[in-house]
C-alpha cells in the first residue's frame, strides 16, 4: 500500500475515532442529532481527504501559489524544465524545521511531511546570487525573493548563506513569488529526487 493510502486511511480512523468521540460526549450533554451530524460531517471530510490523495489531487491553501486544487503528474527527471510548477518534499533539515514550526503538515515525504509547490527556477549549469534584497538566476533577481528576517509569529528565519552558487547537475533552485514563501531562499539548492511530480491547476 503507498504512502498516501496509508496516510490518508490513518486520517479516516483518526477522524472517525475523534468523530465518535465527539458524538458520545455530545449526547450524553446535548441531543443526538448534533451528535449525528457532527459523526457524519466528519466522515464526509475524511472521504474526500482520501479521493483526493488517491486521485492524485493538492489542494493548496498558502499563498505561495494560487489557491486552488491542483493535478500531479508524474515528471522524468529528463523532462523538467525551468520554470516548472512543482510538487517537491523540502530537504530533510527543512522539514524538521518546517514540523517544528508548524509551516508543514505530515504527508508523504521521507520525513513525513506534506508537499510543496514551488516552482523551478534553476537547475543544473545555472547561477543563483543569494543577496539580502533577494535571489537572481543569471543576473536576473527574482520578484519577492528577499528573505524575512521572522517568520509571522515572530520567530527567527535563517536566509541560506549569501554568496554565488553554481548548481550542479542534479540540483534544482525552488521558488514562489511571495515576500512569505517557504523555499530554497532558506534552504537552499534541493537535489531533482525530491520532485514528486508537475502540478497543474484544475480550472
Amino acid at each position: 500500500m503507498s504512502q498516501p493510502v496509508i496516510t490518508a486511511t490513518l486520517a479516516l480512523i483518526v477522524a472517525v475515532v475523534v468523530a465518535t468521540t465527539t458524538a458520545i460526549a455530545t449526547v450524553a450533554s446535548e441531543r443526538l442529532e448534533r451528535a449525528i451530524k457532527l459523526l457524519v460531517l466528519a466522515a464526509v471530510v475524511a472521504f474526500a481527504f482520501i479521493v483526493l490523495w488517491c486521485a492524485n489531487l493538492r489542494i493548496n491553501f498558502t499563498g505561495s501559489v494560487p489557491i486552488g486544487i491542483y493535478l500531479l503528474s508524474p515528471l522524468p527527471p529528463e523532462a523538467l524544465k525551468r520554470g516548472m510548477l512543482v510538487a517537491a518534499c523540502a530537504p530533510a533539515y527543512a522539514a524538521k524545521l518546517g514540523l517544528q514550526r508548524g509551516y508543514l503538515a505530515a504527508g508523504p515525504c521521507a520525513s513525513d511531511t506534506e508537499l510543496l509547490l514551488k516552482y523551478v527556477v534553476a537547475t543544473g549549469g545555472d547561477v543563483i546570487d543569494v543577496r539580502v534584497n533577494g535571489v537572481s538566476v543569471n543576473g536576473c533577481l527574482l520578484p519577492h525573493s528577499r528573505p524575512v528576517a521572522r517568520d509571522r509569529l515572530g520567530r527567527r528565519l535563517e536566509q541560506w548563506s549569501a554568496g554565488r552558487y553554481h548548481l550542479a547537475d542534479g540540483q534544482i533552485w525552488l521558488y514562489a513569488d511571495n515576500d512569505h514563501s517557504w523555499d530554497s531562499r532558506y534552504w537552499g539548492p534541493s537535489d531533482i529526487s525530491t520532485i514528486i511530480g508537475s502540478a497543474s491547476p484544475l480550472q
